[in-house]
């Protein structure tokens, strides 16, 4: 997903969010729990995107080494998980997403790498994992 403009991920998101309402039977006008990720190679630069965004408002949950899918070796990568309870539209996640993307540019991070939602506090049991959507 291009996340350079909000024209072209409304669409996308727009599915998202009636497949979420229909097949989980989500209510989207509750707040939910949406995270965000960066990444890049820089720890350092990803730690400091992450306590300016602490400061406003969002919660800075870790930075974590990239391993590769298969092999589970390093990347060189990490990537920066933050989280915040908040209710969205598809046009103001678009426009989150905008944000966020030149909040990367800005500290200089090789990529805003996207979101996922789920409910507020809902867990799968089987694997202790929250249960919520990817977006990438």
């Amino acid at each position: 997903m291009n996340f350079t403009d909000t024209k072209s991920q409304i669409e996308g998101i727009e599915k998202i969010f009636a497949d979420a309402e229909k097949e989980d039977n989500w209510n989207l006008d509750e707040p939910m729990l949406y995270s965000y990720y960066f990444v890049d190679q820089d720890v350092d630069k990803l730690e400091k995107l992450g306590l300016y965004l602490d400061k406003q408002g969002y919660d800075f949950i870790d930075v974590f080494e990239l391993g590769d899918e298969e092999t589970g070796e390093s990347t060189g990568e990490n990537l920066l998980h933050i989280d915040k309870v908040e209710t969205h539209t598809p046009q103001s996640l678009a426009e989150r997403n905008v944000e966020f993307a030149k909040l990367a540019e800005e500290y200089k991070i090789v990529s805003y790498d996207g979101w996922e939602f789920g409910e507020v506090g809902v867990y799968d049991e089987e694997d202790d994992e929250l249960d919520d959507d990817v977006i990438e």
